[in-house]
């Protein structure tokens, strides 16, 4: 029998940062485990990676009667499964898995911090999340950041204990196989540019949640003004709307924006854009500049924790100041207005991307297991 091994995410949908990886540790000998919510998305995770599922009753947001409760749970599958190493990343379960593992004696505690939601939080909640990163920092046997920007802002915010550190560069890497161009079915891309009347259009990209914190306030407002410029302009939004409902009408009612809800097949629908564009205010490692310059895209990020590591500045993309519109107007008329650099950046990205494959980024993580022993 392998090593007991235990991946923890928070809620339901979140098992898609571990894609592919539960089943490679499983392959390389270990038992796998995922622990998070009891969700339909976590059942179909855990028979795709070939692991087993330990549902439980958690809730993303701090609620202490039912954080309790999730906590004696989480400890009645920890005392059955007796696991080696517990890896748990998202806010909740790590803090609440982390104090079970460390209850319990389990020595192998991973934190994986994926960001820190603090940042762009204020008042009495933004305190509150930063004596949490610290006890569940303190919780932890070995901590790993997924990127050096995240370990520098935590470092920062005095929530870094240096001996337990470990820095990666995402935490699940790319599947850069699937975000090959040449790939993708282009019949299937042209019926798409129909459908979205996208002919003879410059297209400007994002993926991700709708929300304010994803920095799309700035972005729509910024392509109102170059929408007056370049009528020949779109802008595709793709992903789930969190916003209120003032900005979705805002959006949805203007003639160069299109909403796509997130596809499953996110290469495909990418391959429509010719502009990437991640405005975010904060992030642990997006992987989504990565997927875009695998697809040969100049991409804009803003200089925002995490954003900063996805992209080789200059090199394959473009860096603006964090909810500075101005900055972002610049950068993307920048690449609106210069063809060739576009043509140079997207070129460069393929190369750059080649050094955030999954299975250089899991290797890692397993040297990171076998130095726990």
């Amino acid at each position: 029998m392998g090593k007991k091994l235990i991946l923890g995410v928070t809620l339901g949908g979140s098992s898609r940062l571990l894609d592919g990886q539960a089943s490679y540790f499983r392959k390389l000998g270990y038992d796998v485990y995922l622990i998070s919510e009891d969700h339909y998305k976590e059942r179909i995770f855990c028979e795709k990676e070939g692991i087993k599922h330990l549902p439980v009753d958690i809730v993303a947001d701090i609620n202490p009667l039912k954080d309790l409760k999730t906590l004696f749970q989480i400890i009645k599958h920890f005392r059955t499964i007796k696991p080696d190493i517990v890896n748990l990343g998202t806010p909740k379960m790590a803090l609440l898995g982390l104090i079970a593992a460390r209850l319990l004696g389990i020595k192998k505690r991973i934190y994986t911090c994926r960001g820190l939601r603090f940042e762009t939080e204020k008042g009495i909640l933004r305190k509150i999340l930063i004596i949490i990163e610290r006890i569940t920092v303190n919780m932890a046997y070995k901590v790993v950041y997924v990127s050096p920007s995240l370990l520098t802002a935590a470092g920062n915010y005095k929530v870094l204990d240096n001996v337990k550190s470990i820095v990666l560069t995402s935490s699940n890497g790319v599947n850069i196989e699937a975000f090959d161009k040449l790939k993708i079915n282009q019949d299937e891309v042209n019926q798409l540019k129909i459908k979205y009347g996208l002919k003879d259009c410059l297209v400007i990209g994002f993926v991700g949640r709708i929300t304010r914190d994803k920095g799309v306030y700035e972005l729509v407002n910024v392509f109102e003004d170059l929408y007056k410029k370049y009528h020949n302009l779109k802008l595709i939004m793709m992903g789930h709307i969190k916003c209120d409902k003032i900005f979705e009408h805002r959006f949805r009612s203007h003639p160069g924006i299109i909403h796509i809800p997130f596809q499953d097949n996110v290469p495909l629908h990418m391959s429509l854009f010719d502009i990437f564009v991640l405005p975010s205010w904060r992030e642990g490692f997006p992987n989504v500049p990565i997927q875009a310059a695998a697809l040969g895209l100049p991409v804009v990020v803003s200089d925002a924790t995490g954003c900063i590591d996805s992209v080789n500045k200059d090199i394959n993309g473009l860096v603006f100041k964090t909810r500075d519109k101005k900055s972002l107007y610049n950068a993307l008329g920048l690449y609106i207005e210069n063809k060739e650099l576009r043509i140079k950046h997207g070129q460069e990205g393929i190369k750059w991307a080649q050094g955030f494959s999954q299975i250089s980024i899991w290797n890692k993580i397993h040297h990171v297991y076998l130095s726990c022993y």
